[in-house]
């Protein structure tokens, strides 16, 4: 399944359209609509506000993990005890349950990882595209 694809699924989840999402992230929402036709995609800093808005993780968004029973997440007792005192679901993203939480020594690593995450996906969609010639 597509970048694309996966954001579209999630954003119907949600139950957002595209107009909404581009007005939470303060962007136009034809770049909703291309991110989600495989045109373009996202920056990593974008990427990481997504997994935010769609309470997942930015890997998840990349594909690099299985999607994930979200209720069954946020009903575990050990994920509770990781975001005691964070008002965000826990679903594989207490890094992101606000940027208040975190020195901006933090934030720098997580945009890093995001980056990687990003790069890796990008590597491997290359080379499975050129498997596939």
């Amino acid at each position: 399944m597509s970048l694309g694809t996966r954001l579209k699924e999630l954003r119907r989840a949600k139950k957002l359209t595209q107009k909404e999402v581009a007005n939470r992230l303060e962007i136009d929402n034809t770049t909703i609509s291309k991110w989600e036709a495989d045109v373009y995609e996202p920056n990593t800093v974008t990427l990481v506000k997504l997994a935010t808005l769609y309470e997942t993780s930015v890997d998840q968004l990349l594909g690099r993990v299985p999607s994930i029973d979200y209720q069954r997440m946020l009903n575990n007792p050990a994920l509770k005890d990781q975001s005691a005192g964070y008002e965000a679901p826990v679903t594989g993203r207490v890094l992101y349950g606000g940027s208040e939480h975190y020195t901006e020594e933090e934030l720098a690593i997580a945009d890093a990882a995001a980056r990687a995450a990003v790069e890796a996906y990008r590597k491997g969609k290359a080379r499975a595209q050129k498997n596939d010639q």
